[in-house]
């Protein structure tokens, strides 16, 4: 694919997930942002499979990301599939080289929008004909997403193609192939990558999990596969066009290293003939000179550059002038000018240059004035072999070339010690020894110890297949680089692999869909299964509950009529045995005024006091078989229960902690306010006795409202508020709950308790129009919630007259 695409979404996504903007679980904050760095990061590795010259990717996965966006979450993921679009080709454009240009950005721009373009399209079409949420389980289904993808996928290839061919990006010879290439890999991109990006984060989420292992885990082996295919037959073919590149790489290396070791030999030659007793004057070094400068004409000169010490120098530059009038020594200033050499103990000024035209800057140039020049002058004379000095400037050259020379040291003769040399311009050099070769590669020569370039026509585009080699010559080391050029790889483009990875791609995508068919049928089964099954388990469910109620309501019937049983028992024996004590406390009244200051007074009145313990226990019995004559009224419940609150802290003692909880809003209550102070204190006594060792009591009331068939209730219907009075006391077993409100019930010690408190609680709440009950667990304490009824006058209780009754009464356990 040429530079890059993104993915898109369509207009047509009115579901709840793309209202929403989100797909799957993922908030819409984290999914789009999420988007944009899968879209980047997966072209990127889509690119990696690019055919050069990078326009041909088998498969490029961002497409079908894109798609799959659109499909899911609407209309909404389109400036994000834009945004990840041109992020990816300014990534291109910045390997390339190419970022900063106006193309560049322009082909940026283009390609993303084309690229959403087409996920707005595919999206939508599919969300059109196929549906979201959609399971993608039925042929109709597949077979549509199977045609309409290669379709959809036309719109990028067709107008980012068509927009790279008119910014010039592509060539009208590569029109036909990109566009192929590109409208290939956005299809398998959505054959492959909307399944598995469904199978992420796509809706109904149960079905597309589920589908990890069986479609997405083999669709991605499957890829694997032909991708590692692919590297092993590409890497062949790789081979296979870079081999004439390497050869003729390898023959430009040999071709510059062989013309460099020929100057070496012309110095050696050189430096023989000045080691001659006959005196090299000016026109021999002219004759000597012309014939290299025939065989070589890429040379720009050969020159002789004696040692002049400095009480020579001015007897040097005179006799110099007789022949070349205004010789003098001289040297590079700082801003590159040539001037008159400073004092220094020896000089090696150019003498003689060939050919002089073009040179004459150099005349008289000290060699050993420039540290660039004079290191390589101190090694070919401690080591007598050619030397070459770094990438330089040469005085004579007019455009910013590089330039060497190529130094080789003459120990003795006639002239005198000194220095013939080569001098190099690299262009020139190097240029006509490539001429032959350059529409197959390009060439960079590098002086490797200062890391400078001497030469290098590079395209500037990064190429792959690169060859380097290095070489030694004149004591440097050297590194030659090379890169075919576009037109080389061009014509000799390998398709193979890359029909292989588009076959197996489509293979991939085949699969995927056979398996998505496959998954589909077993869900649907194993859905069906389900529900059947669940309804069979609610039915079970719904049976076991209806028992259980029925047992409930069969036990609490039972527990009634038990209750009921033994308060008519209880009711006719304490309203008899109350007669009884009337008499009896009448005349014990009678007898006890009669001895008034007799020792028979004292005994009058304990029959007296027990007569009046008789009537208070036969009250409590009363209570409970529900026979006792009430006085109800209107009860504020966190007002009275704060009032009676002091009395309950006496009944407590100092190691239990006692804590009321009782909010705004409690509903008013029609009760007897002394029988609940009694009922309170009773429960109270009762919770005290459970604490031996300190604990806390616990006063809390909440509103309720009931309705008959609550088997909760006991067949209440209607609003109560619900007081609950709990312990962390040790609790009651089972056995002991069961007859807890029963008179006389009690585990106790003897003497200890009546039995009579909680009955007289259980008979208050139910006279009154409500109930009681009791939670307990052995060790975890015990809980009794009364449930008073609601009173329909909403006016201020009495509270004075129900708090005037309160002492008079005595709790019983």
């Amino acid at each position: 694919m040429t530079a890059v695409r993104a993915p898109g979404r369509s207009a047509l996504a009115t579901d709840a997930d793309a209202a929403s903007g989100k797909a799957g679980n993922i908030p819409a904050i984290l999914f789009y942002p999420l988007l944009v760095v899968l879209y980047v990061a997966a072209g990127r590795l889509g690119l990696l499979l690019a055919v050069p010259p990078g326009y041909a990717t088998a498969i490029f996965p961002p497409a079908g990301i894109a798609a799959a966006a659109m499909l899911m979450s609407g209309t909404a993921s389109l400036p994000w599939v834009f945004l990840g679009s041109f992020l990816l080709n300014v990534w291109v454009g910045y390997d390339a080289g190419t970022v900063g240009t106006v193309t560049a950005l322009a082909a940026a721009v283009l390609i993303a929008a084309a690229s959403t373009a087409q996920a707005a399209v595919t999206g939508g079409m599919l969300r059109r004909v196929i549906g979201y949420p959609s399971p993608l389980d039925n042929d109709a289904h597949l077979l549509r997403f199977l045609l309409l993808s290669p379709l959809c996928c036309l719109t990028s290839a067709s107008l980012s193609v068509g927009g790279l061919w008119a910014l010039g990006v592509v060539s009208p010879e590569d029109f036909a192939t990109s566009w192929l290439a590109w409208w290939s890999g956005d299809t398998l991109g959505v054959l492959i990558a909307l399944p598995l990006m469904l199978v992420f984060l796509g809706e109904p989420r149960a079905l597309w999990r589920a589908r990890l292992r069986p479609v997405a885990l083999p669709m991605l082996l499957f890829f694997a596969l032909f991708v590692a295919i692919f590297v092993r037959v590409s890497a062949w073919e790789n081979d296979e066009q870079m081999l004439e590149f390497r050869l003729v790489s390898q023959q430009a290396l040999d071709k510059i290293r062989t013309r460099l070791e020929e100057q070496e030999v012309f110095l050696v030659q050189l430096e023989r003939s000045f080691s001659w007793t006959t005196p090299i004057s000016r026109g021999d070094f002219a004759a000597l000179a012309q014939d290299m400068l025939r065989r070589f004409p890429m040379l720009q000169a050969v020159e002789w550059a004696p040692l002049v010490r400095r009480d020579e120098r001015s007897a040097f530059e005179a006799a110099q002038s007789t022949a070349m009038p205004g010789f003098e020594i001289r040297e590079v200033g700082p801003g590159g000018d040539l001037r008159r050499a400073g004092e220094h103990a020896e000089f090696y000024p150019v003498t003689y240059v060939e050919p002089l035209l073009g040179n004459e800057r150099a005349l008289g140039l000290d060699l050993a004035s420039h540290p660039d020049r004079y290191t390589a002058v101190e090694r070919a004379l401690a080591t007598g072999q050619v030397s070459a000095t770094r990438p330089i400037r040469l005085v004579q050259e007019p455009d910013r070339q590089a330039g060497l020379l190529l130094l080789q040291a003459v120990r003795q003769g006639a002239n005198g010690p000194g220095l013939v040399l080569v001098v190099l311009r690299a262009g020139a050099f190097i240029n006509p020894l490539i001429a032959s070769i350059e529409a197959t590669l390009h060439l960079r020569l590098i002086d490797i110890p200062q890391q400078e370039v001497l030469y290098d026509n590079f395209s500037g585009n990064p190429a792959r297949g690169r060859y380097r080699q290095q070489f030694d010559f004149g004591l440097r080391q050297y590194l030659v680089e090379t890169e075919p050029t576009a037109p080389y790889l061009a014509n000799r483009r390998g398709w193979q692999s890359w029909l292989l990875l588009s076959a197996g791609i489509l293979c991939t995508g085949l699969l995927g869909a056979l398996l998505l068919l496959g998954t589909g049928y077993t869900h649907r089964i194993q859905t069906q299964v389900t529900e059947r099954t669940r309804d069979l388990a609610d039915a079970n469910r719904r049976l076991r509950i209806e028992i259980e109620e029925r047992r409930s309501a069969e036990a609490a019937l039972r527990q009634a009529q038990r209750m009921e049983a033994i308060g008519r028992l209880t009711g006719g024996i304490a309203h008899d045995f109350n007669n009884l004590l009337t008499v009896v406390s009448a005349n014990a009244e009678l007898l006890r005024d009669a001895t008034q200051g007799l020792p028979g007074q004292r005994h009058a009145a304990a029959i007296l006091r027990a007569a009046n313990r008789g009537e208070r226990l036969t009250r409590q019995l009363l209570a409970f078989s529900r026979r006792q004559t009430l006085r109800p009224e209107t009860v504020d419940l966190r007002t009275r229960t704060g009032e009676i609150a002091e009395m309950l802290a006496r009944t407590m003692r100092g190691d239990i902690k006692m804590s009321l909880d009782l909010p705004q809003g409690l509903w008013p209550v029609a009760i007897d306010p002394a029988e609940f102070d009694l009922a309170i204190l009773n429960v109270a006594v009762n919770a005290r006795d459970a604490m031996p060792s300190g604990g806390q009591f616990r006063v809390t009331a909440r509103n309720v409202t009931m309705t008959p068939g609550d088997s909760s209730g006991e067949g209440l219907g209607g609003d109560f508020v619900a007081l609950t009075l709990s312990d962390t006391g040790v609790g009651m077993p089972p056995e002991v709950q069961a007859h807890a409100f029963d008179p006389y019930f009690t585990t106790k010690d003897v003497g200890a308790g009546s039995g009579l408190g909680l009955s007289q609680v259980y008979g208050f709440a139910k006279q009154s129009g409500g109930s009681a009950m009791l939670a307990s667990k052995p060790g975890a304490g015990t809980s009794v919630t009364l449930y008073l009824p609601r009173s329909s006058t909403d006016g201020a209780p009495p509270t004075e007259a129900a708090s005037g009754s309160g002492p008079a009464q005595t709790a019983s356990s």
